[in-house]
């Protein structure tokens, strides 16, 4: 029987693509104000292609785009990184189900939450600024832990800390092998939202997918 219903944030429960379009408006006002609107385009799809859905090293890649760029007045690599983990949780882009889903979720009585992969600081900060963490029990930040997803025992620790056996929860995540590997591994149920980065990717016949999150109300009693 499941108990609880937990989730990955970026692309599951926020769309993350669009908050990252936010983001680099910020980034370019605050480092290259005086660009082209040409040149402005280019560097924002260099970012968009480069950045992976932020599946990246964010000061190697900061590094890349400084010798894309021909930046010879670029703020350091660290900087800009820190920057980015600063201000990227102004920017939250929430799904318009998302809160209407916790709230319903928890209207039935399950017990919700989320396990996000992150700096404590950047994830924290999304999830304060999101209007979903007064629906959740438990915010479990990678960051935070010293553990990351893939790896089970972030899984198996939430759990733990909710008094409850991993079989019952349910995990809900976009990324094939952080979220839907990792929870499986740790013995959750699983559906896949089917958004962002790895959309379409490694979908498998033996975990639903959805593609709003309000969806997950279908696989739940």
């Amino acid at each position: 029987m499941i108990k609880a219903v937990l989730f990955d944030f970026d692309e599951t429960l926020q769309d993350r693509t669009a908050a990252f379009e936010n983001y680099m408006d910020t980034f370019f006002a605050d480092f290259c104000p005086d660009i082209s609107r040409a040149e402005l385009e280019k560097r924002k799809e260099d970012m968009r292609v480069t950045g992976k859905g932020g599946y990246v090293n964010r000061q190697a890649w900061y590094s890349q785009l400084i010798e894309m760029w021909s930046w010879s007045d670029a703020p350091s690599n660290v900087v800009l990184a820190d920057h980015y983990d600063t201000k990227f949780g102004d920017h939250n882009v929430i799904f318009p189900n998302s809160e209407k889903l916790l709230k319903e979720l928890k209207n039935r009585g399950y017990v919700v939450g989320v396990i996000t992969n992150g700096p404590s600081y950047l994830q924290n900060h999304k999830m304060d600024t999101s209007g979903l963490r007064p629906y959740c029990d438990i915010v479990v930040v990678s960051g935070d832990v010293g553990v990351h997803k893939p790896d089970p025992a972030l899984f198996t620790y939430t759990a733990d800390k909710l008094g409850l056996k991993a079989e019952e929860c349910m995990y809900v995540g976009d990324h094939p092998v952080n979220d839907v590997e990792g929870a499986l591994k740790a013995g959750m149920k699983v559906i896949r939202m089917n958004f962002g980065w790895f959309k379409d990717e490694a979908l498998r016949d033996d975990v639903p997918v959805i593609t709003d999150i309000i969806d997950v109300l279908k696989y739940i009693n």
